[in-house]
């Protein structure tokens, strides 16, 4: 139904007998009867109405309710010719034109998950409002898929970090509202402390693992007598445990090293050129 004519389609289907008790500005009540790309029919008593996609909410990429749905919208056009159309967002006031009474930088609220993409996540929150929340500003968590730590109508706690006016879009994060594990970690770890740990990355030049969430500490490759010509990857996998060691703590640049002896006995196999 793309690129159809609205106003020719009406003129066919839309039934005249009630048009009369119709005023534009009148606030009724209907019912989603049919939903098509760029428009859905309403049954507002005996007429077939018009909405428009773009008359369904403020957002940049509005959604038509699904059929069945019942809506409240302001009557904005009665015309014999071209039939009745309907707006919901014009029924309300347009949040955007109050945004600053209700909404600022480093404000804390709820907010409801609507959609998972690979950059971030479309949420929701207060009277409608939609927010992104960037991939890097989901968790303290590195190496996640969103998908895996979050699911949608999920409810979260989150800080809103950016405000635009001008193109209507607040930037949201999660992760501002989590504990930063760094603030504790002289108090819970220390050179020298054997862990058990899980693999969660494998670069050419070592393994990262993960000691707690948000908290992760890197294995270098010639810390177990690999060189540049040989990968860590041909003895590690992801999600794979290892008895490890702390080797350096580094909490002014957030860095942890690690050390692992007796690495090819721990794995049960021989390291290429120590045979």
């Amino acid at each position: 139904m793309d690129n159809i004519d609205i106003d020719k389609l009406l003129e066919n289907v839309v039934p005249m007998e009630d048009l009369k008790e119709l005023q534009v500005g009148h606030i009724v009540k209907g019912v989603i009867a049919g939903v098509f790309n760029e428009f859905s029919f309403v049954k507002v008593g005996t007429v077939s109405c018009i909405l428009p996609v773009s008359e369904v909410s403020f957002d940049k990429k509005p959604k038509s309710p699904k059929a069945g749905t019942e809506i409240e919208a302001v009557v904005i056009r009665v015309s014999e010719e071209k039939g009745v159309m309907l707006s919901i967002k014009r029924a309300k006031p347009d949040p955007w034109e109050s945004i600053d009474e209700m909404f600022h930088v480093g404000q804390r609220l709820n907010v409801t998950v609507k959609n998972i993409v690979d950059y971030g996540v479309f949420v929701e929150f207060g009277q409608g409002m939609n927010g992104l929340v960037h991939t890097k500003d989901i968790t303290i968590q590195k190496h996640i898929n969103p998908k895996e730590i979050l699911s949608l109508g999920e409810v979260k706690p989150a800080e809103i970090i950016s405000i635009d006016k001008k193109k209507r879009r607040i930037q949201l994060s999660f992760k501002s509202c989590m504990d930063d594990p760094w603030q504790h970690v002289l108090e819970k770890y220390h050179v020298g402390q054997i862990l058990i740990c899980k693999v969660v990355n494998i670069p050419d030049y070592g393994a990262f693992f993960e000691i707690e969430p948000g908290l992760e500490a890197l294995l270098h490759r010639s810390e177990v007598g690999l060189t540049k010509k040989d990968k860590m990857i041909k003895y590690l996998s992801v999600g794979q445990e290892l008895e490890v060691e702390i080797g350096t703590l580094d909490v002014e640049n957030k860095k942890i090293s690690l050390r692992c002896e007796d690495f090819s006995s721990k794995l049960n196999t021989q390291i290429e050129g120590n045979e």
